[in-house]
């Protein structure tokens, strides 16, 4: 059974589609990626949580300095 360490939550498929195809090309494997129609009224939970990140860039960053 495989356990992904992270979880993307993301609004749209526009946006599902980009992070998956960003995390494939860096090889990650231990990433779920998730389309959330509650995202909006979950993020201050996460927020609070310090387990949050938005935005693309936000996300291209984060993976590119986990594979540094």
């Amino acid at each position: 059974m495989h356990i992904p360490r992270f979880l993307f939550r993301v609004k749209d498929r526009q946006i599902e589609q980009e992070a998956e195809t960003m995390v494939a090309a860096l090889g990650i494997k231990d990433i779920e990626i998730r389309r959330d129609d509650t995202i909006e009224s979950a993020w201050l939970e996460d927020y609070k949580a310090m387990k949050t990140m938005y935005g693309l860039e936000e996300i291209q960053k984060y993976l590119e300095d986990l594979v540094k």
